[in-house]
C-alpha cells in the first residue's frame, strides 16, 4: 500500500478520536493550552506505540512464513480488519449514545479512558498495515508513518476539543461517517491489492 492509502488509514482511525475529543471539548469551562498541548503529545505517543506494536506483530509473522500465502491472504485478512473498523464507526454514528453534560475542568487525567479506547483500534490497524507491509522499507515506512500518526493526532485533538469548545458536539456523527468511508476505502484498496 502506498502513502495515500496509508494515509486514508490513519486519519480515518483519528476520527474516533476527533469525535471523543469533541464531546469533551464541549463539557470544557476553559481550555488550557498547556494540558492541550500535552493531551495532544500523549495520544501522539500512545497511538504510536500500538500501531507500531501492532505492525511489528504481524510484519515478524508474515517475515517468518507464519502467515501462509501473505501476499493475498495477508491483505484480504487487513482488508476484513479495515471493513470490521468502518463498520464499528458508522455504528457509533447511527447509535445516539447518552452524553452526560457537565462542566469539568481541563485535565489530562480525564482522557485517559478515551486515549486507551482510541489506542486499541489503532493496534488493530497496526495490525492490519504489518499484514500488507512486508513489501516496505523498513526504516522509511516507519519514519512516514510516525510523521501521519504525530500530525493527525495533533491536529484531531485539538480541533476536537476546539470545536466542541466553540459548537457544542453536533458534528459527531459526521465524522464518524467520514471516518468510516476513509477505513472503507482502504479495507477495498487492501483487497485489490491481494487480489491483483
Amino acid at each position: 500500500m502506498n502513502w495515500l492509502g496509508n494515509l486514508l488509514i490513519i486519519v480515518g482511525i483519528s476520527f474516533d478520536v476527533y469525535a471523543a475529543m469533541e464531546v469533551r471539548g464541549a463539557m470544557l469551562a476553559k481550555i488550557k493550552p498547556k494540558i492541550l498541548i500535552l493531551t495532544g503529545l500523549l495520544f501522539t505517543l500512545i497511538q504510536s506505540i500500538f500501531f507500531f506494536g501492532g505492525y511489528f506483530i504481524t510484519y515478524e509473522m508474515v517475515m517468518h512464513n507464519e502467515v501462509k500465502n501473505a501476499d493475498s491472504l495477508g491483505c484480504e485478512l487487513a482488508a476484513v480488519i479495515f471493513f470490521v473498523l468502518a463498520a464499528r464507526l458508522f455504528h457509533k454514528a447511527l447509535k445516539h449514545e447518552e452524553i452526560e453534560e457537565k462542566c469539568e475542568e481541563m485535565s489530562i487525567k480525564m482522557y485517559v479512558r478515551i486515549i486507551l479506547a482510541g489506542a486499541m483500534y489503532t493496534l488493530i490497524a497496526g495490525l492490519a498495515c504489518g499484514l500488507i507491509g512486508t513489501n516496505h522499507q523498513l526504516p522509511q515506512y516507519i519514519i512516514m508513518m510516525l510523521l501521519f500518526i504525530i500530525c493527525t493526532t495533533i491536529v484531531v485533538v485539538s480541533a476536537g476539543i476546539y470545536t466542541g469548545y466553540r459548537f457544542g458536539f453536533s458534528s459527531k456523527p459526521k465524522f464518524y461517517i467520514v471516518g468510516t468511508v476513509l477505513l472503507g476505502i482502504a479495507g477495498l484498496w487492501s483487497l485489490l491489492i491481494g487480489i491483483f
